[in-house]
């Protein structure tokens, strides 16, 4: 490669190092030359080469695994787990996830009252800053890690045993709860931001790596009682959902 100018050497590296992983140069899973090898092939120095690997990371090219090194990443290819999205009617009013992975808690659950955002209070149909029971978890399955957490507004909980209850139980008993209470129907949100800080920490999310932000809203009669959100790297799984088809006459 030849180096040109006024271009910072290391963008120029970067632009490089690019080019050679969507052509497949370097593939997906391999690991880049070291920094020390890269600064010998190019003749710049190691913290040169050390931002154009950061600028590859904030691109979500690549991710540093130490001690193993820094590792190719795909942007188009799919991730390793897929989970299809669902929930089972048990005979006894419980309900449970459809999807193929057995999600646990890792540790215990913190239990807050936490004031409804203006997002989170237009979907449960409430007024922004309206207190809301959390129950909020760290999940795990086949080594993907998620934040779980299941709330329900003050208004919703006042009418319910739950009122009674400092401890939110888990979405699966919520939704039993309200089960017979009238027509319980459920609708998901799915989008994709970047993770907060604490978020890319708990999840060890690499950086430039986005993550799924799932919202599960359950509705009796129409009216919104709960909310499920979820959160977890965009990069570690694929969510599915089945099409509905509407007849027409």
């Amino acid at each position: 490669m030849e180096i040109k100018t006024p271009v910072s050497r290391w963008k120029q590296v970067a632009e490089y190092l690019k080019e050679q992983i969507q052509n497949g140069t370097f593939p997906a899973g391999q690991l880049l030359p070291s920094e020390q090898q890269l600064a010998e092939e190019f003749g710049l120095s190691r913290p040169t080469i050390r931002n154009a690997i950061n600028e590859l990371k904030a691109a979500g090219l690549v991710e540093v695994q130490r001690p193993r090194g820094t590792i190719v990443r795909s942007p188009l290819s799919r991730p390793a787990h897929i989970e299809r999205r669902g929930l089972t009617r048990m005979s006894d009013r419980s309900y449970t996830e459809t999807g193929e992975l057995d999600w646990h808690d890792v540790d215990s659950p913190t239990f807050a009252r936490v004031n409804a955002t203006v997002d989170q209070a237009h979907l449960l149909g409430i007024p922004a800053g309206e207190p809301m029971l959390t129950r909020t978890t760290v999940q795990s399955a086949e080594q993907i890690t998620r934040l779980h957490r299941t709330s329900v507004p003050f208004s919703v909980a006042a009418e319910t045993p739950l009122a009674d209850d400092a401890q939110l139980p888990a979405s699966d008993e919520v939704y039993a709860l309200f089960d017979g209470r009238g027509r319980l129907s459920w609708e998901e949100f799915v989008r994709a931001r970047m993770p907060l800080p604490d978020e890319a920490q708990t999840l060890r999310a690499a950086s430039g790596v986005p993550v799924l932000h799932i919202t599960r809203m359950a509705s009796v009669d129409k009216h919104p009682v709960a909310m499920e959100e979820i959160v977890v790297r965009g990069d570690a799984l694929e969510v599915v959902y089945g099409m509905p088809v509407t007849k027409t006459r």
